[in-house]
């Protein structure tokens, strides 16, 4: 009888640690809506600026196409990579991952974590976002792209690495529908939130599906998730692409994203870290919550923020810069600026161009940032040349103050 108590023990634990998790999950709904705040005043200016390298290096494999690179640091010296990938005609294909152990030098051969390999229902994958877990495993985000392409086979699938990204679990699916690009952040409490894009049948302006922002949560590393919640919705737009930041000193919680149909972009939402997104009512520009980034009148897709150790915020997006290009048909031929804002992610100025001469028949975009060291940011880029293939680059800047 002991022996099998003893058995039955480990069993025992891990039901009731997610039992517990989602009881977690269900009081954060039942304890009722947090009261409106604000984040705190923000009316200090950023003093400092990016200055950037001349040269840079290619850090994807040989392939037609690789696009959508995010670099996530391991240990001191070691840093991930992870980028989707294709032949042409079949783009957005396969997720690999590539290593460096000696902070970004040289890097080694792609491994294929999601491959298009299930012709009768997926016709790829694509956009990944990875995050280091508190216990020290990899959590990586991605879409499944379904066979059709509707809102019935599409899905947002995660994996989970327990050894720093050598092996990865079987996907699980997070949420179903035409869903794109995740964005992850993991509470001081361990609850994970994963933000994405999801379509919806309504029609826009211009004849397509309207898009909003939703968050799914999980309180046990990733085994089961939420329902999703509305975190961002603009009628007749798109909102898009989020990008979540955790602010420093408790300052609250940021999700940065495109909104395509709006004159002005990229736009945030906020909410407090005591509000954890539970309010009455949706965040908007009327009630202090959601605010534009940029400088005006400029519009930026694609962005991408991370802080620095002084709390200062550095954003990068997609733009026109001056090129005279479609904004839609040849967004692939935009250029990228970067921008610093304060620590409330407010007041964005010093603007930088890590590409000045950018030829025309060139284009950079699906950027994403990564801090090598305080003093040095990178921009992973995606490089598009005149024969319409794309590869990532690294390109380094250097972090100094700014001039009165």
């Amino acid at each position: 009888m002991h022996e099998k108590l003893q058995k039955g023990w480990p069993f025992f634990i891990i039901s009731l640690f997610i039992l517990s998790n989602i009881y977690a999950q269900q009081q954060h709904f039942k304890r009722g809506p947090h009261p409106d705040d604000l984040p705190s005043i923000a009316d200090t200016l950023a003093n400092t600026k990016i200055v950037w390298d001349t040269t840079e290096r290619k850090i994807s494999h040989d392939t037609y196409f690789a696009e959508y690179g995010r670099i996530k640091r391991l240990t001191a010296d070691t840093l991930l990579l992870v980028y989707h990938f294709g032949s042409k005609g079949n783009e957005w294909d396969n997720i690999g991952i590539r290593q460096s152990n000696d902070n970004g030098k040289t890097w080694s051969a792609v491994r294929m974590v999601a491959a298009d390999n299930q012709p009768k229902r997926y016709s790829g994958f694509s956009t990944p976002e990875l995050l280091q877990l508190q216990n020290g495993w990899l959590m990586m985000a991605y879409t499944g792209r379904g066979i059709p392409d509707d809102s019935l086979h599409n899905d947002l699938q995660v994996r989970i690495s327990k050894d720093r990204g050598r092996n990865w679990g079987a996907p699980v699916k997070v949420a179903l529908g035409r869903s794109w690009e995740p964005g992850m952040v993991q509470l001081a409490n361990g609850e994970i939130q994963l933000f994405f894009a999801n379509e919806l049948y309504n029609k826009n302006a211009n004849d397509r599906p309207e898009q909003q922002v939703l968050l799914t949560r999980s309180n046990n590393n990733g085994q089961s998730w939420s329902k999703p919640e509305l975190i961002a919705f603009t009628p007749k737009a798109r909102d898009g692409m989020p990008v979540p930041l955790l602010l420093k000193d408790g300052k609250g919680l940021v999700v940065f994203m495109e909104s395509v149909e709006n004159r002005l972009s990229p736009e945030l939402v906020w909410t407090s870290m005591k509000a954890n997104w539970n309010y009455q009512n949706s965040n908007t520009v009327q009630n202090g919550r959601r605010w534009y980034t940029a400088v005006e009148p400029m519009w930026g897709g694609g962005p991408y923020a991370i802080q620095l150790p002084s709390g200062e915020v550095i954003l990068a997006m997609q733009t026109e810069g001056g090129r005279k290009i479609e904004r839609y048909k040849q967004w692939k031929k935009k250029t990228v600026t970067v921008m610093v804002g304060n620590s409330v992610a407010k007041n964005f100025g010093n603007l930088s161009w890590p590409y000045p001469n950018l030829p025309i028949t060139e284009g950079r975009y699906f950027c994403s940032l990564f801090l090598k060291d305080a003093q040095t940011v990178v921009l992973v880029s995606t490089r598009n040349f005149p024969d319409g293939h794309s590869e990532i680059y690294w390109k380094e800047g250097r972090v100094v103050a700014a001039k009165p």
